[in-house]
Parts: C-alpha cells; sequence; structure tokens
C-alpha cells in the first residue's frame, strides 16, 4: 500500500522534510511512503489545463491510498502547499483525494499556532475531498528530535508518530482493498 507525503516547506534540510522522512521510519508494514519533491513547481491554480507538475501531482494522489501532510505553523500556510491544495480541490483535480485518509502534521513551538495551521490544512484536504483523519499533532520544531540515521530522536515524538501513521494506515487499508473507508 502507498501513501503519499507532502512537506510544506521548500527550504532544504528543513525541519518538516526531516519530521516527514522520520514519519516513514513509524509507517506499519505493508505501507509505503512516496514523498511528493514537486511542491516548488505547482504554480497557483488557474484556468485551462493542469501544467506537467500538476498532471506529476495528480498522478502521485491518484496512484496512492492516503496522504500525510507536514507542515510548519505560521499565521498563514505555505503557499506552495496551498497551490497544491487548490489544483487537487479543482474541476482538474477530480477524485484523486476523494475519500483517501490524510493525515497531518505541524511543527511548532507555540502550541495555538499548530492548531490554527492544522485546522486550515483541514479544510482544504475536506474541500478536496479528503478524508482528515483525528490523529493530527504538533511536534515542537527543535533539531534535537532527529538521530543520525533520521528517526525521531525523542522516544515520545516516536510514539506519537507511531500513532498518526496507524491512524492513516487502517483507513487507507480499507480503501485499497476496495471497502469503503471509515
Amino acid at each position: 500500500m502507498r501513501i503519499v507525503g507532502i512537506a510544506g516547506s521548500l527550504l532544504p534540510n528543513a525541519y518538516v522534510g526531516r519530521l516527514l522522512r522520520a514519519a516513514t521510519h513509524e509507517l506499519p508494514a505493508p505501507v509505503d511512503l512516496s514523498v511528493f519533491d514537486g511542491l516548488a513547481q505547482v504554480p497557483r491554480a488557474q484556468d485551462g489545463p493542469p501544467p506537467a507538475p500538476v498532471a506529476a501531482l495528480y498522478d502521485e494522489l491518484a496512484r496512492s491510498a492516503g496522504l500525510l501532510v507536514v507542515a510548519p505553523a505560521h499565521s498563514v500556510l505555505p503557499s506552495q502547499l496551498v497551490h497544491a491544495l487548490d489544483w487537487a480541490a479543482s474541476r482538474h483535480g477530480g477524485t484523486v483525494l476523494v475519500g483517501k485518509p490524510a493525515v497531518v502534521i505541524t511543527a511548532c513551538l507555540p502550541g495555538h499556532e499548530a492548531m490554527w495551521t492544522q485546522v486550515r490544512l483541514q479544510r482544504a484536504l475536506a474541500a478536496a475531498g479528503a478524508e482528515v483523519h483525528g490523529a493530527d499533532l504538533g511536534v515542537a520544531s527543535t533539531f534535537r528530535h532527529f538521530d543520525a540515521q533520521g528517526r525521531a530522536g525523542d522516544p515520545a515524538v516516536r510514539t506519537r508518530l507511531r500513532a498518526a501513521m496507524r491512524h492513516l494506515h487502517r483507513p487507507a487499508a480499507v480503501l485499497a482493498s476496495g471497502g469503503a473507508a471509515a
């Protein structure tokens, strides 16, 4: 089973990208997480046929059984992430996210900012038809949370990531088997 992961930051070695990669270590077997690296090329949603980077996004989402979004917590969502979600919710996006489970993880020291980001992402994903599950978590953005292999170094963070991945895995497994996500 395949899940797509999107890091909502374009900065190289950004905390959210590292957190997304750390989440891959906590996936239950036989789930595979494919990271969508084309976010920087996704333009603002517009009329007309989708450009090639958007078609690549659609293809990734269509072939997946679910979605994991890891985003920095700010007062606004990162613009490239907004563009990708706008395209997924557009008429061109069709049903690439309809009925698929989605989990949101935010990274921020002030917990209230993490909640604002989660609410915004949940609304955007729901507009695209995704089934956003209540496994969202905010993680303090400090680099001490990663070991040399890229795993979350803090056992409490690993436990929280595993719980989030289980919430993503179960509905995706049902969907992948042809049943309805619950």
